[in-house]
């Protein structure tokens, strides 16, 4: 398997798991749309720090929609939002349950197979992908 093979493989699998997720609920409790909102979280969780305002200003959407959405992923257990410490007006957002345990536990096995500097260049061939990615938005 080659570059592109590899990487549409794994955009692929990434979609379809979402999908998948989805139809374990019918469409009703998480939507595609839920899972989006949670990947998001994760993402921004994993920089350090994921509030409503931040995931408001990354999607380019009101506080008061993000704000709805995150509520209804509290509901279902998804998100759990903690209390600052330094600023009791602020709550940090982290998603929970199977969301987060897949991410970890591929980070996992790759830390154990992998040398620090082969991690290195992978994370620097990802953020290529990234910022291309980002340059069509």
């Amino acid at each position: 398997m080659d570059l592109r093979d590899s990487l549409c493989r794994f955009y692929y699998d990434s979609t379809v798991s979402d999908l998948r997720q989805v139809n374990k609920t019918g469409g009703g409790e998480l939507s595609y749309n839920s899972i989006m909102y949670l990947d998001v979280i994760s993402y921004q969780q994993a920089l350090g720090v994921c509030t409503v305002t931040t995931l408001a200003d990354t999607l380019h959407i009101s506080r008061a929609a993000a704000t709805i959405k995150v509520g209804e992923l509290v509901k279902l257990g998804l998100v759990t939002k903690t209390r600052s410490e330094e600023d009791r007006r602020v709550s940090y957002l982290s998603v929970t349950g199977p969301a987060a345990l897949a991410l970890e536990r591929a980070a996992r096995q790759v830390e154990a197979a992998y040398s620090q500097d082969e991690i290195d260049l992978f994370c620097a061939i990802l953020d290529i992908f990234s910022k291309e990615y980002q340059k069509d938005l």
